[in-house]
């Protein structure tokens, strides 16, 4: 296998690669162009130090770190632009028990409830055709990647947790009413690495503070929401009481499945408060992520490299 620098930042990548996983440019489109920082300037001969620009947080992150946050507590302490924005939290919400629902075999289409407010995924009977059409998927990536020892002990770790979950009704439906709390968890900190990377913006200046703001607003809302559940007896009667007394609201359900199946008996209030060291856990991942950006690059081209140059590629 032999790898390449890139024109532009000079990280190596695959000489199958079409372009740089470190700066995104595409390599057969490269123009060369001298006015791209000071990355360009390293001799393309000369073997990258990813470490180089793990210095840390610097002023610019900070301040655009510091933007969102502020812009965050303004828009969560002014409850009309809380409202207005609140739809894009509760559809990463719904969105997550949707993924949940069909990884497990369950057709699920998220929505927003406008009877009873936030949001409702209905979804169907389980469907064994759809647990085994996710199962195929697990093997066929465990054939592509064959040749990558790293990728196939990833790849069947995670079959082996799906197959847990998926080998019980209980499980199954617990995770689904984890999983939408876990998405707002999982999408502020993608955010926050994005808006720290500057990654998958098309105007940095303008969307990088935004998506700051976005990971700190799903943060602020969900401390709050935490923090009524363990501290606020009425809000948490009112959570008790579900939808319409009929459906029953996440926490409640995830502590019911526990009490009924496990020897453990979490409240409502524990649980509320696992719920929230796991959201401060995904931006610390985030941050630790960023300050390890080279490292994490080395381990994702690596598992990436198989597909290309691994047995049975073309």
């Amino acid at each position: 296998m032999i790898n390449i620098p890139c024109p532009k930042c000079g990280f190596e990548s695959p000489e199958s690669a079409t372009e740089c996983a470190h700066c995104g440019i595409i390599f057969g489109k490269w123009s060369g162009d001298t006015h791209v920082g000071r990355a360009s300037a390293r001799p393309v001969g000369l073997k990258p130090d990813l470490h180089s620009d793990e210095v840390g947080i610097g002023a610019q992150e900070l301040k655009i770190v510091a933007i969102g946050l502020v812009l965050a507590i303004i828009a969560t302490a002014v409850p009309i632009i809380r409202f207005l924005i609140s739809p894009l939290q509760i559809i990463i919400h719904e969105l997550g028990h949707a993924i949940a629902g069909w990884l497990f075999g369950y057709p699920s289409i998220p929505s927003f409830d406008f009877v009873y407010g936030g949001g409702i995924t209905p979804h169907g009977a389980h469907q064994i055709a759809i647990a085994l059409l996710v199962a195929g998927g697990f093997a066929y990536l465990g054939y592509v990647f064959r040749g990558n020892r790293r990728a196939v002990i990833l790849i069947g770790a995670c079959f082996l947790v799906w197959l847990f979950f998926e080998m019980s009704v209980w499980r199954r439906e617990m995770l689904m009413s984890a999983a939408g709390h876990m998405n707002e968890c999982v999408f502020a900190g993608i955010f926050l690495y994005m808006a720290l990377a500057n990654i998958g913006w098309r105007m940095p200046a303008v969307e990088r503070p935004l998506g700051a703001f976005l990971a700190f607003f799903i943060e602020i809302n969900m401390i709050r929401f935490c923090l009524a559940l363990m501290h606020d007896q009425d809000f948490l009667e009112t959570y008790r009481q579900g939808k319409g007394g009929m459906l029953m609201h996440d926490v409640d359900a995830i502590s019911s499945d526990l009490i009924i199946h496990t020897g453990w008996h979490p409240s409502i209030q524990t649980l509320a408060f696992l719920l929230m060291l796991f959201s401060f856990s995904t931006l610390a991942v985030a941050v630790l992520l960023y300050l390890r950006r080279g490292d994490v690059q080395r381990v994702v081209t690596s598992l990436y490299v198989v597909q290309a140059d691994g047995p049975g590629s073309g």
